[in-house]
């Protein structure tokens, strides 16, 4: 996690630079605001590992599907070959 921002301590440091107190904590501040805002939007390895556990369940998932779906069609083409040649054999034994 990002170090938080010291505004006295620049505060201080503008002020011995020569500006107005109040410039300086104003500017301060400002910087402090920027500094924190979207925070909360940063990623964090927690969320980041979170994030990797999902991919690789999602990932497993779907191979286990797209294996499912292949032996499913390989099912079926055995089903047409010996389908076919079924009719084969019976076209076959009509034929004198």
């Amino acid at each position: 996690m990002a170090a938080a921002f010291d505004t006295l301590t620049a505060t201080r440091r503008m002020e011995d630079a020569g500006m107005k107190r109040e410039q300086a904590e104003a500017v301060a501040e400002a910087v402090r605001t920027a500094a924190e805002s979207g925070r909360e939007e940063l990623a964090t390895k927690t969320d980041l590992a979170g994030v990797k556990a999902e991919l690789k369940a999602d990932m497993a998932a779907l191979k286990a599907d797209l294996l499912d779906r292949m032996q499913s069609g390989e099912r079926r083409m055995y089903a047409a070959v010996f389908g076919v040649g079924g009719l084969l054999f019976a076209a076959l034994k009509l034929v004198p």
